[in-house]
């Protein structure tokens, strides 16, 4: 079983295997931050479906793959893991993805493409640039961008960015903050974006 794990309170699996209550599983992982043995952890697949609550028996990191054992002590089914996952898909989705998004104008963006980084007013006044997980862009476009003339959706590669990338939370989850200017070389879409014909944002 392959896993992978960049939040320390979840692993990742990619087994589709019936898990057993009390059965004790191998995991391999390409993170190389340790979690807790002992500690009870979760255990999702890689879209975050929650499958169980485990505890860490065993690991070892070794040329930065780190593998191990867990233990299952409770699994998710029906309505309850349907409210698990999407607590953690809003928890955490932004997070586990090698993506972050920001909305700007058309205007910004092209002044960021000359002076090589996007820098706003935010950094002075709150310390860092607000960016985005994927699943809440509707609410931040439809709530800061309707008035937006030529709006633009930029995704940002995170190992790309320069300046220190915090998840910190807000209304309706963790929020990526960016700590300073975001070197330009980071975005690696623009699109266009635009309201339906009710004028709302459906990203």
């Amino acid at each position: 079983m392959i896993s992978k794990t960049a939040v320390n309170c979840i692993l990742q699996t990619e087994q589709n295997n019936e898990l057993t209550l009390g059965h004790c599983y191998s995991f391999t992982s390409t993170h190389s931050q340790n979690t807790l043995t002992g500690s009870q952890i979760w255990l999702t697949d890689t879209n975050l479906t929650a499958l169980a609550e485990i505890s860490i028996i065993s690991q070892s990191l070794k040329n930065n793959k780190l593998s191990g054992q867990y233990r299952v002590n409770y699994l998710y089914k029906g309505e309850e893991q349907k409210t698990i996952t999407q607590m953690f898909v809003r928890m955490f989705e932004g997070e586990l993805s090698p993506y972050i998004y920001l909305l700007s104008s058309q205007a910004e963006y092209e002044q960021a493409l000359q002076n090589g980084q996007l820098i706003r007013d935010s950094i002075k006044t709150e310390g860092f640039i607000h960016a985005s997980p994927k699943n809440q862009l509707n609410r931040v476009a439809n709530k800061f961008y309707k008035n937006t003339h030529k709006p633009l959706l930029l995704t940002v590669e995170k190992e790309k960015i320069l300046s220190t990338v915090k998840y910190e939370p807000a209304k309706g989850g963790l929020y990526p903050h960016i700590y300073g200017p975001l070197n330009i070389n980071a975005v690696v879409k623009a699109l266009p974006i635009s309201t339906n014909k009710n004028g709302d944002f459906e990203l």
